[in-house]
């Protein structure tokens, strides 16, 4: 499971019935915890659809899958391999925390440059360049 967890409103959500929703259907129906636990939802405020999948055995709270965007014409192979592996095989929690290591890593370095290239600006300025 990956993403944000939810409780299920009719005002916020809309729960969509389709064709991705009997592809994920059919990629779980040997799996009896899965069977029928996953659907497709929108997101009534945002506009974007996501797969998602029920979780806490009832039919009220779920988690996001995969994130489709603003339109539904998002879902191709890509996509379809991208569940796959969400729900096939996971990442560990060790895989997890290495990327939030590394974009904090990346975020406060690209911070530092801007600090550099402001410095730099402001000498410039300084000595009236």
């Amino acid at each position: 499971m990956l993403g944000m967890i939810s409780v299920y409103s009719p005002e916020k959500h809309t729960i969509i019935h389709g064709e991705i929703g009997s592809f994920c259907d059919r990629l779980v129906e040997h799996d009896p915890k899965r069977r029928r636990n996953l659907f497709v939802v929108r997101y009534n405020k945002l506009g974007n659809f996501c797969i998602c999948e029920w979780v806490g055995g009832g039919r009220d709270t779920f988690v996001d899958v995969l994130n489709l965007g603003k339109s539904l014409g998002n879902f191709g192979y890509k996509q379809a391999q991208e569940l796959k592996r969400r729900l096939f095989n996971p990442i560990s929690t060790e895989e997890t925390s290495k990327a939030i290591i590394n974009t904090d890593s990346d975020f406060y370095h690209n911070l530092q440059d801007e600090d550099m290239e402001e410095t730099e600006r402001q000498e410039r300025v300084a000595i009236g360049e």
